[in-house]
């Protein structure tokens, strides 16, 4: 197909600041038509991105349009039933992260998405993050890493209500998620051998700070260090090889270091590096929807597919069932 036509089911903050100007960019896709329940924030979308056909009924909205794919942008909690639909209709599918609500949730969408045929993401964007992929590379052109950190900390106040949608999916599950997805693609998707955890609620009650150490089946290690009580958000990543190593701020600098030179052999700004000082550019959002876009047209795979999501999932659950503090 020369263009790919694309159906979009929501339009909240997320939608409009990463997904929708990543597909404005492409001119071999065309968003056909946008479905939300707020009239404002369609109307608003609608104009923003110059979309004629507008709906507040999303199977009406995939009848007149026929498309190609569709990206299902809500709250996993709401998004099972719309996804599996979306699927049985036989659309190509993107979906944020997470997926689901649930390991078994995510896995009956990777069985309806292979028994259909069809071409899925979800929304793990750090794979697709133009520095740290880059700084991943130089690393690589050394030797194949076997240790990668990742780092995710947020300040958060426990508060009488649980943060992420009232308690329907938790902190790691839904967000934190992403450091734990990034260290499974960056330790090469290996198979999880072992996981030694700790989970703690600090002064909440609900867990907060989540740390693990991640055995793989290839013999590279990742650790997690995640933490929602800390002073400032922060993202970055370390991957060591022998002889080379790389510390990136996914939101700042990243820089690879070999044989203990004196300078670094790659140093830049994700913004440097990006081009652009906006986040759907350097962030990896428009990468994992050109990425997406170019499966459906070539009806081949992504590394984050429904189906690599599960172990993601799979490996979220291992994180709290081997923690050595439960």
């Amino acid at each position: 197909m020369d263009k790919v036509k694309v159906a979009m089911i929501g339009a909240g903050a997320l939608a409009n600041a990463m997904h929708y100007p990543s597909l404005a960019e492409f001119a071999d896709a065309e968003i056909v038509g946008i479905c939300d329940l707020n009239p404002e924030r369609l109307k608003t979308t609608a104009e923003k991105f110059k979309v004629a056909n507008t709906f507040n009924n999303y199977q009406q909205m995939l009848e007149k349009t026929a498309p190609d794919a569709v990206y299902a942008l809500m709250p996993p909690h709401v998004l099972f039933d719309v996804a599996m639909d979306v699927m049985d209709r036989g659309h190509n599918l993107f979906v944020e992260k997470p997926p689901a609500i649930t390991t078994f949730q995510t896995r009956c969408l990777a069985k309806k998405a292979e028994d259909k045929g069809l071409v899925t993401a979800v929304g793990f964007q750090r794979r697709y993050h133009p520095l740290v992929r880059r700084c991943y590379d130089e690393v690589k052109k050394v030797n194949q890493p076997h240790q990668v950190v990742g780092h995710f900390l947020k300040y958060m106040e426990p508060g009488a209500n649980y943060p992420y949608y009232r308690g329907a999916v938790d902190i790691l599950t839904s967000d934190a998620i992403h450091a734990a997805d990034s260290i499974r693609y960056y330790c090469g998707l290996a198979n999880v051998k072992k996981v030694a955890s700790d989970v703690r609620n600090l002064d909440s009650w609900y867990p907060m700070s989540f740390n693990a150490l991640i055995y793989f089946d290839n013999d590279a290690v990742g650790i997690l260090h995640a933490n929602w009580r800390t002073g400032k958000r922060s993202l970055k990543f370390e991957f060591h090889a022998a002889g080379a190593s790389s510390y990136i701020d996914a939101d700042g600098v990243g820089e690879v270091w070999v044989k203990d030179g004196k300078t670094p052999v790659f140093q830049k700004s994700n913004v440097e590096f990006a081009g652009s000082d906006k986040a759907y550019a350097n962030q990896g959002f428009r990468e994992e929807n050109r990425a997406f876009i170019d499966a459906v047209k070539s009806k081949t795979q992504l590394h984050n597919n429904l189906q690599d999501a599960v172990k993601s999932m799979e490996l979220v659950d291992l994180i709290y069932a081997n923690a050595i503090n439960k």
